[in-house]
């Protein structure tokens, strides 16, 4: 199974080696995913280390080069002077795809770096929904200050943690998305992966579910990704367990249901877990 959400982040105290990791995360079942780097100035300052994003490059290319299945990306603020440069040389260095959260700018203001991304053919994943950072940053995140994204060509991207609390949002910018490929057919290529990273509490979790699955938009199980927001350098292993277990026994729960309400709910794949954790990533890489 795949973990789309893996951060290396400043931590105080010992830090992972990761053959450490590696056992870590095979406890959980998992055994690839994608590993974000660490941050930029702008996210969080950290004095203790270089946030200069060539250190920043090579420290996730060099730890995930021994940890095979897990997959670099190159976490960009798209305000920097030099991103261009950065982009363009992170994309040639080995990086798989590349991380944003656009706490201090609406999406739309960054419409050509990111299109810059768009042109390596690589994915971006950007965070959705409230963040518990430093900045008032609720209007740059939620899901749908991401719709400008529809003017460019060819991006790739997913959108993390179901845009909590703006679920039905969410959703219907999804829809919205999957609407604007079928209203212009071959003209351009926009796909958007969710991210079922908490995010969205227990409490919450079955009805993000029931809405995600059930809406009657168009089928979204190719595009869902499956992650935990854990530390490669310190990877919790019981809350990934925890997370795994909780969230396949409501997607076999809701797919039950709708076998047993047949022309009312749509269909569900027996193999929709497998989707989920295994093989939609292979999309979002493009494999």
């Amino acid at each position: 199974m795949k973990d789309c959400h893996i951060h290396l982040m400043p931590l105080i105290g010992p830090e992972d080696s990761p053959e450490v990791f590696m056992n870590k995360a095979a406890a959980a079942g998992i055994d690839g995913g994608s590993v974000m780097s660490l941050p930029p100035e702008s996210f969080r300052p950290d004095p203790e280390r270089s946030q200069h994003w060539k250190d920043r490059l090579e420290g996730i290319l060099e730890y995930t080069s021994k940890t095979p299945g897990f997959r670099p990306f190159f976490w960009i603020d798209p305000l920097e002077n030099d991103i261009y440069e950065q982009i363009a040389f992170a994309a040639s260095s080995g990086i798989t795809g590349f991380k944003c959260i656009c706490n201090h700018c609406y999406p739309k203001s960054c419409l050509k770096q990111f299109s810059a991304v768009a042109e390596t053919g690589l994915p971006i994943h950007f965070h959705s929904g409230i963040l518990f950072d430093h900045y008032a940053s609720s209007d740059f995140v939620r899901p749908l200050a991401f719709e400008p994204l529809l003017e460019i060509k060819n991006i790739k991207f997913a959108l993390a943690h179901v845009g909590n609390p703006w679920v039905d949002e969410y959703i219907l910018l999804y829809a919205k998305f999957q609407a604007a490929m079928r209203n212009v057919p071959g003209a351009r290529k926009l796909r958007m992966f969710i991210d079922l990273t908490p995010g969205v509490t227990k409490v919450r979790r079955k009805d993000m579910f029931r809405m995600l699955l059930l809406s009657g938009y168009a089928n979204c199980t190719r595009d869902i990704l499956w992650g935990t927001d854990c530390r490669i350098n310190n990877y919790d292993t019981a809350k990934a367990s925890f997370w795994l277990n909780y969230d396949r026994r409501i997607i076999e729960e809701i797919r039950q249901e709708c076998q047993e309400n047949p022309g009312f709910f749509p269909q569900l794949d027996e193999n929709l877990w497998e989707k989920i954790t295994e093989t939609n990533f292979k999309e979002f890489y493009g494999e």
